[in-house]
């Protein structure tokens, strides 16, 4: 009776220090959102800033769970809910400020888009894709330098 109590106690301790290097792995993933990341594109097409309009990007804060950033015409704000285990990602109470600009399509573009995602991926090289739950690309972002 003793050795089956010991076994199964040794069973369950594996299985806990399994899960605890997988929530570690899990973090590191979550961490790997941090910076800033320039918008390459939204719905297939390429981003680009019109004259007199300001790079768009996105900026993940992980440790506040904030994001920041702009879309070429207003400065963005707002939370950021993400599991790395699961690939998902939301944002929380987003806004922006509320500028005039003189090309307003970058901006209308990358504001509709964040209604749609609700998955995410970041490839070896170094992009991030931003997708909906059945995983269609919606935006693609390059770590800014």
């Amino acid at each position: 009776m003793s050795k089956s109590f010991i076994a199964l106690c040794m069973a369950g301790l594996l299985a806990g220090l399994s899960s605890c290097g997988t929530k570690r792995n899990a973090t590191a993933s979550i961490d790997a959102l941090n910076g800033e990341w320039r918008i390459v594109t939204v719905d297939g097409q390429a981003v680009k800033p019109a004259a007199g309009e300001k790079e768009a990007f996105i900026g993940f804060d992980v440790r506040e769970m904030r994001i920041y950033g702009n879309t070429g015409c207003n400065n963005l704000l707002g939370g950021l809910q993400a599991d790395a285990g699961r690939g998902t990602i939301s944002f929380a109470q987003a806004g922006s400020t509320r500028m005039m600009c003189a090309d307003m399509t970058t901006e209308e573009r990358v504001l509709g888009a964040f209604g749609k995602i609700e998955k995410y991926e970041i490839t070896p090289d170094g992009r991030m894709t931003l997708m909906t739950a059945g995983g269609t690309a919606v935006m693609t972002l390059q770590k800014r330098k």
